[in-house]
């Protein structure tokens, strides 16, 4: 009997371990003030390591991401990570390089000193969840599941995380000369926090109106889509009015012009958006 409950004792300690909460607690309660990239970054990196503690229960990406954390909390350089170093399938890492690649080349413009620092380290952020998907957990040759922590990839889990990150890269840019992009979970309209944030830097600018054309994937029927895209217009349009700028196109374009070409009934998360531009 006593060599049951020692068992069990050894064993709520290594489930306690395995959740990551006995080497990072201090981390994950720590308060991290100030709004430079580096602050911004260590808080991203707070949260999501959180949620794979005390969610996901994943001790192995836990530590990684509290490394990085606490790295950025003491004014390193933290970069994403390089998915080619994350065991991500050869099919998937020109994506990923193409987009770290994007990254870093605004990172290294003024992403980590501008005004929109908080965003780009929230790019980061679901940059590197997009690789933790994308690799989570390994696939051998033959599309089978190596085993390890939590389950396969799974891909709407990846879908996910990728249009988080281009939404907030689309925060980070802010480019005015090249419109703004938001974009919007599936079969959704309502307008996420990362949203709110391009529509606050839409805000920022000196024009007083603007154009708002709505798209979606191809997931759904012709006309579901072309009333989707509507409510997706309007949505923008509405936050724009409650910020004090006007429009002059509110229109919705459906799943015709996509922003990646795909076949009929394909859900792809950067088809899934609002472009928004200065009217002439």
């Amino acid at each position: 009997m006593k060599m049951i409950s020692r068992l069990i004792a050894l064993g709520t300690f290594l489930v306690l371990a395995g959740c990551g909460t006995w080497t990072a607690e201090s981390y994950l309660h720590e308060t991290i003030s100030g709004d430079s990239f580096n602050a911004c970054l260590a808080r991203e990196y707070q949260e999501r390591a959180t949620s794979e503690a005390y969610v996901d229960c994943n001790w192995v990406d836990t530590a990684a991401i509290v490394a990085k954390g606490r790295a950025a909390a003491a004014g390193e350089t933290v970069l994403p990570w390089d998915p080619a170093t994350r065991g991500v399938l050869p099919a998937d890492l020109p994506e990923l390089q193409e987009a770290r690649a994007k990254l870093l080349a605004v990172l290294d413009a003024d992403g980590r000193t501008g005004p929109r620092a908080c965003q780009c380290a929230k790019a980061q952020r679901y940059y590197d969840g997009w690789v933790e998907q994308a690799s989570d957990n390994k696939l051998g040759a033959n599309g089978s599941w190596l085993g390890g922590e939590g389950g396969p990839v799974q891909p709407e889990r990846v879908a996910a995380e990728k249009a988080a990150f281009y939404e907030a890269l689309t925060a980070c840019e802010a480019k005015e000369a090249l419109g703004w992009t938001i974009y919007f979970g599936f079969n959704k309209s309502n307008l996420t926090q990362e949203a709110q944030a391009v529509i606050a830097e839409i805000a920022k600018s000196d024009a007083a109106s603007f154009a708002v054309t709505g798209h979606t994937d191809t997931s759904g029927s012709n006309a579901y889509n072309a009333a989707l895209g509507e409510r997706r217009a309007g949505a923008v349009a509405d936050a724009l009015k409650s910020n004090g700028k006007g429009t002059c196109n509110v229109v919705s374009e459906g799943e015709s012009n996509l922003a990646v070409a795909t076949g009929d009934g394909v859900r792809e998360p950067l088809n899934r958006r609002a472009v928004v531009s200065t009217c002439p």
